[in-house]
């Protein structure tokens, strides 16, 4: 597929993130001059930035600096800036077609396996642009994993799901040590102790959030630094929700993770910081209980108030 791909060359705690959010522009521009961490830096905001909130994060594990996405001639993203932080889940929403999924595919490249896809901008992944010629876009997406809106686990057994990504990204030096990865991941997708007398089964005998979870288990068994999730619940019932909910609570000890949902309510439980979205323009950014309980863009507060969407 010839998908084009341009590069322009030119968690914090709630107490942080609201310091953050009410610090004035031009400081934090100046703050984003310098490194944040040994692996990460926030690059400067660009100037005219029209997104209301801090954009910027302490330790980013992206940066992401005046990103467009174009599909043929539509333009799905525009003039994006933001960072996503270490260990923290960075809630995305906004009414259908605003722009949130493609942006969320952004970060692992996703959009280069759409014909006529188009990104323009800079996306680092630790201090690295991931659009760099000697990026492995495999090794990428092994760092940056992606848990889609339906449940979608390989026709193998529920083994095989979670081994699979461990076997060929060479990750176990011999079996005993794949049976543990495996088991492993299960445990942490909350899915082992239902699971582990019927490995042999196929992933597709699963109920819907138990394929969910094995999904999510096959995604962390190649040790990603952030996952990415697009309406993961979308599909599942009130009680398999709760469990890919506390899920998602335990894994951002250790994970950074973006997700992108309809639902306000779920945003509010599960994220720290929220990004609404609106016909491809980032709106408003910030700390998650502002952003609900006192937006500054009247667009925010119109959709977080059921006005539209």
């Amino acid at each position: 597929m010839n998908t084009v791909i341009t590069r322009n060359d030119a968690r914090s705690g709630a107490r942080d993130a609201s310091m953050n959010d009410t610090a004035p522009a031009s400081i934090a521009a100046n703050a984003t001059d310098s490194t944040a961490s040994a692996t990460g830096a926030s690059l400067p905001v660009p100037e005219g930035i029209k997104t209301v909130g801090n954009i910027t994060s302490p330790d980013p594990v992206f940066s992401c600096r005046n990103v467009n996405v174009f599909y043929g001639e539509k333009q799905a993203i525009k003039n994006l800036s933001i960072d996503v932080g270490r260990k923290e889940v960075l809630a995305m929403i906004g009414p259908s077609g605003c722009g949130k999924s493609t942006f969320l595919r952004c970060l692992n490249r996703m959009n280069d396996t759409i014909f006529g896809a188009r990104v323009e901008g800079r996306i680092l992944l630790d201090g690295n642009d991931i659009h760099e010629r000697r990026q492995d876009v495999v090794q990428l997406r092994a760092r940056v994993g992606m848990v889609f809106q339906k449940p979608n686990p390989f026709p193998k057994s529920i083994f095989e799901n979670v081994a699979y990504g461990p076997r060929i990204h060479g990750l176990a030096a011999d079996r005993a040590e794949l049976d543990d990865i495996v088991q492993s991941s299960l445990r942490r997708a909350g899915l082992w102790e239902e699971v582990k007398d019927r490995l042999d089964q196929p992933g597709t005998s699963l109920s819907g959030g138990q394929q969910q979870r094995l999904c999510i288990a096959r995604t962390i068994a190649v040790n990603p630094e952030v996952i990415l999730m697009d309406e993961p619940c979308s599909a599942l019932d009130p009680i398999a929700t709760a469990k890919i909910e506390d899920l998602i609570d335990e894994l951002r000890q250790s994970y950074s993770i973006c997700i992108v949902t309809h639902s306000m309510q779920q945003a509010a439980r599960v994220s720290q910081r929220t990004a609404y979205f609106h016909l491809g323009d980032l709106i408003e950014v910030g700390e998650t209980n502002r952003i609900f309980t006192n937006p500054r863009a009247k667009l925010t507060e119109d959709y977080s108030t059921g006005r539209f969407g």
